[in-house]
């Protein structure tokens, strides 16, 4: 048959999925294993990395139940971003890993401020000084853990923590990772020595960075032995999950741009170069090669806030069943697009884009006695699709037009989201083929550019099918733009009253 797999190990949060592909694009088969995270502390989140690192040695060995290891061409790596696994210089991790969720270094994150300004910060990484990111972790790790942070060689992030031990390869990652670090000058494309230096964190000890596609090692002998891949399997780099998330749903050239709506949800673009937004709304990374930018906003609650009206508005207090989803659909299908009124902020976790609030609270409002539940349930899904459009708005404002809009994650499976989505956002969209597999595509692509399979990334993105289109209606379109105008103006008039809720506590 010859070697024309790929495999791909995502490690995301909850778990590991480990993933065959063939050369077309097809998954040929798939298994996840689960780990835990810990919470230690209040808005504390870790998790062990030699756990993760299980958990994939598993899904392989799994794999290799169902597939031949003698096909397997490549092997090709995508985790969580922003985290902070200190490393010895074999690659053994010092300290769980803080991972994106966490949130401990705001203190870290005002120090940095006091030697550079936010505007100044967000023009040098293409990001806001967040204490969700790498860098105020590792401030934190030498302020509360200095053992840790006097032995650290290296500082990774998910994927790489497990290419270094697949391959031996240590101290290694690629340019998305190094992206949302925000220790990286984002327009040059290389570690910010200067900041560094400022705050006393010695670039030496920041991993070397290179494309997602390189294959600098393969399969080790005691890999081999522990999972039944062929000793020296090449191993591209990979990347970040929102990267390969990106080239899984077929953005191959800028102003092409996908949306996913999972707990949270955002909408990426690919661009040339990072926007690098005045008003610091928005967010960018690095593609896995660095050649182009990936733009994007995020809102905190997506499907999140749907599930908690479901629950909470539509259902009684029992978990929804499919059945019930279904029927919510169908009651919001009932009622025309504006929701007869009805309006929802669904920031029920604070908001990131556009407002960057911790105190930002969720408001149902514009009901009457008329009004029932099916009218909650169109303004719920109105009111998430309204959110993105929101961080759409913003890259219009910034001179960047989307052409096509790709549709991944849980939201992608609804029935009513697609067509609505194509009318707020005024863009076309498409529904991937497989809206749970593109994050496993990508890092699949950036493997078979390594080995050859493909010629680049943009060649690659041929393998991306859509299940579906939806072309939008002109005539719903303009109804949403005047609704979308009402919804704009609801987080101003409320935002007196979200903080005056924060200070009672």
């Amino acid at each position: 048959m010859g070697k024309n797999y790929i495999m791909t190990c995502d490690a995301g949060t909850t778990g590991c999925k480990c993933s065959v592909f063939d050369a077309a694009g097809k998954a040929m088969c798939a298994v996840k294993f689960n780990y835990p995270t810990d919470y230690p502390k209040p808005n504390w989140a870790e998790q062990d990395p030699s756990m993760v690192l299980k958990a994939i040695l598993g899904g392989i060995k799994e794999l290799l139940t169902q597939v031949s290891p003698a096909d397997i061409a490549c092997v090709g790596l995508s985790g969580t971003m922003n985290g902070c696994i200190p490393v010895d210089a074999g690659g053994h991790a010092l300290h769980p890993n803080i991972i994106h969720s966490d949130s401990r270094a705001w203190q870290e994150a005002r120090d940095i401020e006091k030697i550079i300004s936010p505007g100044d910060f967000f023009r040098l990484t293409g990001n806001r000084l967040d204490h969700h990111f790498t860098l105020p972790k590792i401030l934190w790790m030498r302020n509360h853990r200095p053992g840790v942070y006097k032995r650290a060689r290296w500082w990774l992030n998910t994927k790489d923590y497990i290419y270094a031990h697949l391959t031996g390869q240590v101290g290694v990652t690629d340019y998305s990772d190094a992206s949302l670090t925000i220790a990286l000058d984002i327009v040059n494309r290389c570690w910010a020595e200067d900041l560094l230096k400022e705050l006393g964190i010695p670039v030496g000890r920041m991993p070397s960075i290179h494309p997602g596609s390189a294959v600098l090692g393969g399969i080790t002998k005691d890999i081999a032995e522990k999972t039944g891949l062929l000793e020296g399997t090449p191993v591209a780099i990979g990347g970040g999950d929102g990267a390969c998330a990106g080239r899984g749903a077929g953005l191959s050239t800028p102003g092409t741009a996908y949306c996913c709506i999972g707990s949270s949800a955002w909408v990426s673009l690919l661009t040339r170069q990072p926007v690098l937004d005045e008003e610091m709304r928005i967010s960018n990374y690095l593609d896995m090669g660095g050649d182009v930018n990936h733009t994007l906003g995020v809102i905190q609650t997506g499907a999140a806030a749907y599930d908690w009206a479901v629950s909470n508005l539509l259902t009684g207090a029992e978990a929804a069943t499919g059945a019930d989803h279904n029927r919510i659909e169908n009651m919001a299908r009932q009622i025309e697009p504006g929701s007869e009124g009805v309006l929802f902020l669904p920031t029920l976790m604070g908001e990131r884009t556009p407002y960057w609030d911790p105190n930002t609270r969720g408001c149902l409002m514009g009901f009457t006695l008329y009004h029932d539940q099916r009218h909650v349930a169109r303004a719920v899904y109105e009111g998430v699709g309204f959110a993105l459009n929101n961080t759409i708005e913003i890259m219009h404002d910034c001179g960047q037009p989307i052409r096509s809009m790709m549709l991944i994650g849980g939201g992608a499976r609804s029935g009513l989201w697609p067509d609505m989505l194509a009318n707020i956002f005024g863009v076309p969209t498409q529904v991937h083929m497989t809206p749970g597999e593109a994050t496993s595509m990508g890092a699949a692509m950036a493997a078979g550019v390594g080995v050859g399979i493909f010629d680049s990334f943009e060649s690659a993105a041929a393998i991306v099918q859509a299940r579906s289109s939806h072309p939008g209606n002109p005539a719903i379109a303009e109804k949403y733009r005047e609704v979308f105008g009402l919804y704009r103006r609801m987080y101003g008039c409320l935002k007196p009253l979200f903080d005056g809720i924060a200070e009672q506590g």
